[in-house]
């Protein structure tokens, strides 16, 4: 059966908008889909999905039934995304106060179209965010009933958690995050999108170790601190970007605060608070649309995704170190205390690793290396003397990752070969699709 994504019209287009309704960055399903029918495979031009789908956008900010009939097509499973997304649902409260029930009445199994509502959360990993059902909660959201609603996220998987919000089934789907930093960056740079950057044999590059932070974070710090520990600094291109969101909110509420508290007073101790930039010189100007937008502007006023390296840096760098987002445990509640319980993740910044040719070692949360050869990608785990990826220690577990890195030997053809394979795997219109299938595959399973 053929696919209809339907998206709510605010979030696409920029230029028609209500009064006081909040500017959102929360296109980035949209633009995947949109950006993916669009992308010329460079490893298999001829390979297409085997699911149809087309993209449609709502004519008005409504989900009512009436407006939305010149874009719902009985000959489609139609799949309403609904932001997930709490400064929208404020102003939804205010000024669309029936959008929930309208909500109810779209996903009725006994309309005569076949409708789903997902409510998108593929920018996030963690919940539940602002959606609980909590006494202080807005009147729009207060004690409603999600059963009858699916939830798509950016987290991979979710073993024994407990779902405090009561989605019908919470589904994964990462591409979109992705998709929207990575396939621009194919056809704004068409080094990368036919693979110019190969890994040498033998070759002797003079930076061992590349490691790249926007955002502080606890586990960030600690994972700079530790390679000060290991004497790998000297030997590693890295920044650290940006401060405002650790000083302005993050330091008051993560618990990794309190977790990595020692390795962050280390970081300011030995490096300060102040910005780190590259030391090499950039060839392309960097995605200053990507910078407004930490800075609160989703305007996309320059029109670029490019959201890459300097090639002449990575033509110099051989290993390429990830500190993910979140490293620790997911604070979400157990199904049962008894058990162990899961949360994990993956997104572009491992991603990039594969684009430049690189072999990719995570300061993630364990899993995360088994999750990217679930995927498709050949993590050289053959190479190194540690498993860390099984480490539940999570201090432990980044030394055991970077003594692997440390002792990764130099590029020879078996390493060659198969950093070529993850190469060409993340070039592939088949990866793309296998990272969102999943949701597509239910909703149709459940609703066909």
């Amino acid at each position: 059966m053929r696919v209809n994504h339907i998206f709510l019209r605010h979030f696409m287009t920029g230029d028609i908008q209500e009064p006081g309704l909040p500017n959102s960055e929360h296109t980035h399903t949209y633009d995947f889909y949109n950006k993916f029918k669009e992308y010329v495979c460079p490893i298999n031009p001829e390979w297409e999905p085997d699911i149809e789908y087309e993209v449609s956008v709502t004519p008005t900010i409504s989900w009512n039934d009436i407006p939305l009939e010149p874009v719902l097509k009985e000959d489609c499973l139609n799949i309403v995304w609904v932001p997930m997304h709490y400064p929208t649902w404020k102003w939804l409260d205010t000024f669309y106060p029936e959008a929930f029930h309208d909500l109810e009445i779209l996903a009725d199994p006994s309309r005569k179209e076949k409708v789903v509502v997902v409510w998108d959360y593929n920018n996030e990993c963690q919940f539940p965010g602002n959606f609980t059902t909590n006494e202080g909660q807005i009147e729009i959201l207060r004690g409603k009933d999600f059963s009858q609603f699916y939830c798509s996220t950016l987290s991979w998987n979710r073993e024994n958690v407990m779902d405090t919000i009561g989605f019908r089934q919470i589904v994964s789907n990462y591409s979109c995050l992705g998709g929207i930093s990575i396939l621009p960056a194919f056809k704004e740079d068409p080094t990368l999108r036919y693979g110019v950057n190969k890994l040498e044999v033998d070759k002797t590059y003079p930076i061992r170790y590349f490691c790249p932070n926007n955002s502080f974070r606890p586990n960030r710090g600690m994972g700079i601190v530790k390679m000060h520990h290991k004497d790998m600094l000297d030997d590693t291109e890295w920044n650290m970007n940006q401060f405002g969101s650790w000083f302005e909110m993050d330091r008051f509420i993560q618990t990794d605060h309190l977790h990595f508290q020692s390795y962050v007073d280390e970081y300011f101790k030995l490096f300060g608070i102040l910005p780190r930039t590259l030391s090499r010189p950039w060839d392309k100007e960097f995605n200053l649309d990507r910078i407004n937008q930490d800075r609160g502007d989703h305007s996309m006023k320059y029109k670029s995704w490019y959201d890459a390296f300097p090639p002449d840096l990575m033509d110099k760098v051989y290993i390429y170190i990830v500190n993910m987002t979140a490293t620790a445990k997911t604070e979400e509640e157990p199904i049962n205390p008894m058990h162990k319980h899961y949360v994990g993740d993956w997104d572009e910044k491992i991603l990039k690793g594969f684009i430049y040719s690189k072999p990719v070692f995570i300061n993630g949360r364990p899993g995360i290396v088994k999750i990217m050869e679930e995927l498709g990608f050949d993590m050289l785990t053959d190479y190194y003397i540690h498993d860390y990826d099984s480490e539940q220690d999570d201090i432990v577990r980044i030394d055991k990752m970077l003594d692997c890195a440390k002792n990764f030997p130099v590029p020879n053809q078996d390493i060659a070969d198969r950093i070529e394979h993850n190469n060409k795997r993340i070039r592939s219109k088949s990866f793309w699709w296998d990272s969102q299938s999943k949701l597509m595959e239910i909703l149709l399973d459940n609703h066909s």
